[in-house]
């Protein structure tokens, strides 16, 4: 693709996604105050995956996102890590489950730790994210996501069953 050309598509489609987070921070203030999510940490030797999201102070994270109605948190977890990182793999054990009471709401979020079935393929071109790979434990970006930094500390430490604020 032509230079110019991916550098407007990228430039319009991480202008949809800042919108589309003030649009979503307003709907969650008036329509949905509780939501439960669920992040995903999926560790391979000394690294874990993380995702850069297009927008935000800290857009690195765990791979993550909203439960579903209906849907069982771990087949979430499951189905975020493909949407986010093209990352298949099989639910090992919950690590513990996190509250916050930010933007309005109150959101529960379960962590799940995952085993890789095979390779990354970040997606290309998509609104919300623009990047997955692992990282070396000793060396995460300083974008990271604070909880997100909280929760791979706790998985470091050998820690599990957790229950506390994000």
């Amino acid at each position: 693709m032509h230079q110019t050309l991916f550098g407007l598509r990228e430039g319009a489609l991480t202008l949809t996604y800042n919108l589309y987070l003030l649009a979503r921070s307003v709907e969650r203030r008036i329509i949905t105050p509780t939501v439960i999510g669920v992040r995903v940490l999926v560790p391979r030797n000394d690294t874990i995956l993380l995702v850069r999201h297009r927008g935000g102070a800290y857009p690195w994270s765990l791979p993550g996102g909203a439960v579903n109605r209906y849907e069982p948190p771990a087949e979430t977890a499951l189905r975020e890590l493909i949407e986010e990182a093209g990352c298949p793999a099989e639910v090992r054990y919950l690590h513990g489950m996190f509250h916050s009471y930010a933007e309005g709401m109150q959101n529960s979020t379960a962590i799940f730790v995952c085993a890789p079935l095979g390779a990354i393929h970040p997606p290309v071109g998509d609104l919300e994210i623009v990047d997955a790979r692992f990282f070396f434990i000793t060396d995460l970006p300083t974008t990271l996501e604070p909880g997100s930094r909280r929760r791979i500390e706790e998985f470091t430490r050998g820690q599990r069953g957790l229950y506390g604020p994000w």
